[in-house]
């Protein structure tokens, strides 16, 4: 009898905690007698004539796994850019997808991914009866709606609080206000949390417009009361009346929105200086996916990881698994994606306690 085979797929952007989701997949399948493959490059990977793929082993899942930050199986963003120059439509991505599925003897399909690739995922695989599929959200935004928190997101707030850690000292020292700008996309989770873990003393975010004059009010309160510095943390994706990003509408398989991000925290430094204030801007950037995997990330790919495997063990398929008060649930991909995204609330306790320490966090 053939051994029945797993596959499983990172897809998106890069974070921490991918890699222990696919050691604890692949420790999981090996107990319940699967056999485990890893797919190279996402769903661009299995959309390939011949997809490329690595036989899993414990040779390479092991513990280090747990620790080191991207994919060892690469990921891909681009199959909608792919499908859009080759001109495919939404059913021949679909056949090429089932044919590379068929292709590598699929008895399941794990996808790990961020919102935009879990729409993709509902939009295309969903679609295809002959591929059971199991979702696993990703994203250092923690943007995914249905569940508490995302793979990659705890690290990236623990590399960005080391990062504004370091900045403070320098802010002290030259008796100066810093933004830090931090990314985020189109949610403030990473700034809201960062920025009170930081005591930073403004936190600007997409979700709450903010009146810059009362940015200023607050920066020149920082040096007035004898403290001699300021900490601004700022959602990348930041707006106000005199500061919009640049979007740009994509048409492709699955239609998406590209934002150019402009530098919101030099805008907001700029501001400061006109007030008669030292002010500078740290741009933190990509940084925030790599770093050393917190152990929390460590632990919720792993359950992840485990739980998948047993959803398709189970012949539940369809799903996204979710975390949701400290335990793994799932729930329709389908349903998830009619609202695909969530975003900062003011009731968020972290923005709450944030407001209660006099922290200027907008209009809120």
């Amino acid at each position: 009898m053939t051994q029945r085979r797993i596959g499983i797929l990172t897809s998106g952007g890069d974070c921490s905690g991918l890699n222990s989701v696919i050691r604890a997949a692949y420790i999981r399948a090996s107990l319940l007698g699967y056999e485990m493959i890893g797919i190279k490059r996402g769903l661009r990977g299995l959309a390939s004539a011949d997809p490329e793929h690595v036989l899993l082993d414990a040779a390479i899942c092991n513990e280090s796994m747990l620790s080191s930050a991207g994919s060892i199986l690469y990921s891909d963003t681009n199959l909608v850019a792919y499908a859009t120059r080759v001109g495919l439509s939404v059913n021949d991505i679909r056949s090429v997808l089932c044919a590379g599925y068929k292709k590598l003897g699929l008895h399941g399909l794990i996808c790990v991914g961020g919102d935009g690739s879990l729409q993709i995922m509902a939009e295309l695989l969903c679609a295809i009866d002959e591929i059971r599929l199991i979702a696993i959200p990703k994203t250092i935004d923690n943007d995914v709606n249905g569940t508490d928190v995302a793979i990659g997101f705890q690290t990236a707030v623990d590399v960005a609080i080391g990062a504004i850690g370091n900045v403070i000292d320098s802010a002290k020292s030259h008796e100066r206000a810093i933004v830090i700008e931090v990314m985020g996309r189109n949610a403030g989770f990473i700034a809201a949390r960062a920025g009170l873990a930081s005591g930073a003393h403004v936190i600007l975010v997409p979700e709450f417009r903010y009146d810059i004059n009362m940015v200023k009010e607050k920066v020149k309160s920082c040096f007035e009361n004898g403290r001699g510095y300021c900490i601004l943390v700022v959602a990348e994706s930041a707006e106000s009346e005199d500061f919009k990003h640049r979007r740009e509408i994509i048409d492709g398989v699955v239609k998406y929105t590209r934002i150019a991000y402009e530098g919101i925290g030099k805008h907001i430094a700029d501001h400061i200086k006109e007030i008669g204030i030292d002010a500078r801007a740290v741009t933190l950037g990509h940084v925030q996916r790599g770093g050393k995997t917190s152990a929390s990330d460590r632990i919720l790919g792993t359950a992840f990881g485990v739980e998948a495997v047993n959803q398709i063990a189970a012949g539940n398929y369809g799903k996204l698994l979710c975390y949701i008060n400290n335990r793994v649930e799932t729930v329709d991909i389908i349903d998830c994606v009619k609202n695909p995204t969530r975003s900062l609330s003011l009731d968020d306790p972290h923005v709450q306690l944030a407001k209660q320490l006099g922290v200027y966090v907008g209009e809120t």
